[in-house]
């Protein structure tokens, strides 16, 4: 075949692969939208699947992938294209050298230590962060921040997880708050419990708790979360973790109207329907019916 042959085959076959020669249009890929074992992650991985399918995507949920470290690996290794995260957590696996406190900054940083090939959009109001509460009749009228307590605490007994005992170590290096004893819970929930029986009972019983600010409920909205003046904990805003190059504009710009519209109070009510025996997918339908996704 002559030179100029050949170019008019390269320039059929180009021009073939271009508008496909006829043949039907290949399905656009799954979105796969994973989480960890949690009733959080998964009320999250849910709402985020559902934001992603009112832009039109095709996506299906794959729930349960473990802890937060199974789903960072499912999706370094692409069985999952998108999983839910905490923006200070995620920042403490990748940077935890950085110093950021605030929630602009932790995003900041964030974006800077991301591998490559790994992105996220923007953060939601709604967190889970580690917080310090006690109940309006606590043996601390008044306090608004952990400083305000930090000198009472020897006084007082905190209940805490197994999980988030670690924070009491922050709270007593940062503010030299070291309570005089600490009573393990089984979950959150019971967390909660003491500190509003506590309160009721007197100074001897449980005075504080630790709590992160979703996961332990509705009822904790009872409670008075006092402020980390000094920054012992990062903050931990929901932020949707996925890989680059599998979604479009308009599926990225779906999580940022959850980003706008998701509160800490409306997870903490999710939450609590789901372990009241709610299903999760049903439970994130609503919501996002209820916010136009």
């Amino acid at each position: 075949m002559c030179v100029t042959g050949l170019r008019v085959v390269v320039l059929v076959l180009l021009s073939c692969v271009a508008m496909s020669c006829g043949a039907a249009e290949q399905p656009s890929s799954t979105i796969v939208v994973g989480s960890s074992d949690t009733v959080q992650s998964e009320l999250l991985a849910q709402i985020y699947a559902g934001a992603l399918r009112s832009s039109g995507a095709d996506v299906r949920a794959q729930l349960d992938a473990g802890n937060s470290g199974d789903s960072l690996a499912a999706l370094d290794r692409g069985d999952v294209d998108v999983v839910p995260e905490l923006i200070g957590e995620l920042l403490d696996t990748f940077d935890s050298t950085s110093e950021a406190t605030e929630a602009d900054d932790v995003f900041a940083d964030l974006n800077k230590s991301l591998p490559q090939g790994l992105s996220v959009s923007d953060y939601a109001t709604a967190e889970d962060g580690v917080a310090l509460v006690i109940a309006d009749a606590s043996p601390f009228p008044g306090a608004e921040t952990i400083t305000d307590i930090a000198s009472r605490c020897s006084q007082a007994t905190v209940s805490v997880t197994a999980v988030n005992v670690e924070a009491l170590n922050r709270v007593r290096d940062l503010y030299g708050c070291s309570f005089a004893s600490v009573r393990i819970e089984a979950d959150e929930e019971a967390v909660v419990e003491a500190v509003e029986a506590g309160a009721v009972k007197g100074s001897e019983s449980v005075a504080v708790g630790v709590i992160r600010t979703a996961s332990s409920g509705p009822k904790a909205k009872d409670l008075t979360a006092l402020d980390d003046d000094e920054g012992a904990f990062r903050p931990q805003n929901v932020v949707p973790l996925f890989r680059d190059g599998v979604l479009n504009e308009n599926e990225i710009k779906a999580f940022g109207v959850v980003a706008g519209e998701l509160t800490t109070a409306d997870l903490a009510d999710m939450i609590g329907e789901v372990r009241g025996g709610a299903r999760s997918d049903e439970v994130a339908a609503r919501w996002l019916g209820e916010h136009n996704l």
